[in-house]
């Protein structure tokens, strides 16, 4: 197994963006491979930067020194932002919604580089999260409480559920189907990973969700008005 990381690592640079995503979440999953990923990132071969909080904190749940030591040397901290800091930024970028004009098609753009990996509006997008489309988008600042701060209030079915099975393997996702022999789990990927009820040493439900914090950090005050525009939208945004 060791040798499988190995290959994909020698060809990680080759990989577009999307494929990156799905390799970093597979070797994350088991702690050998992601001891050769932080090998990767120790020697300055894979940037620190470029790894997701959410797969971080992912490999933390392995209990190894050596991955607990290079997390810590790379990530001083993975905490998330304070429950001041949140409303802070909920008070801030509501403010700022209601001033100044807004593109919707420009925040349609916005939607699908950020938005449309997880969640489906106007029948676009991947239910990784809840459907949008019948949710009350009118409410600015209540969908800037779920984005801004997305644990506060899981919606049913949405539940974070961490599995680990008896040879090591680490899922999280959210429960997509379960029947008496096998659970479904889906990833923040998109992917669902099927596992055998007799493999599973470990599932507990997570008190946080899938969805990421910080979402909103990298957006100008106008790619701000222009996503808020089009998640507003009662009607499909075609150009």
């Amino acid at each position: 197994e060791p040798q499988i990381a190995g290959t994909i690592l020698k060809r990680y640079s080759d990989f577009s963006e999307p494929v990156r995503e799905v390799v970093l979440s597979t070797l994350v999953s088991r702690k050998e491979w992601t001891r050769q990923l932080l090998a990767d990132i120790d020697t300055g071969q894979i940037a620190a930067a470029t790894i997701p909080e959410d797969l971080v904190r992912k490999m933390t749940i392995h209990l190894d020194q050596q991955i607990a030591d290079l997390v810590s040397k790379h990530w001083k901290t993975i905490k998330g932002a304070s429950n001041q800091q949140m409303q802070d930024q909920i008070a801030r970028v509501s403010k700022l919604l209601g001033t100044g004009s807004s593109d919707v098609y420009h925040g349609k753009e916005l939607y699908q580089q950020n938005c449309a990996k997880c969640h489906i509006l106007f029948g676009e997008g991947k239910r990784v999260g809840p459907e949008l489309t019948q949710y009350k988008r009118d409410d600015s600042l209540r969908m800037l409480m779920h984005i801004v701060n997305p644990s506060a209030e899981i919606r049913e079915g949405y539940e974070t559920y961490l599995v680990i099975t008896v040879d090591g393997l680490v899922v999280s996702g959210f429960l997509f189907d379960q029947d008496q022999q096998i659970v479904v789990i889906r990833g923040a990927d998109g992917q669902n990973v099927t596992i055998k009820r007799e493999n599973i040493d470990e599932m507990v439900k997570q008190p946080k969700s899938l969805m990421p914090e910080g979402l909103l950090d990298k957006l100008s005050e106008q790619d701000l008005r222009d996503l808020f525009g089009f998640l507003r939208s009662s009607q499909p945004v075609f150009k």
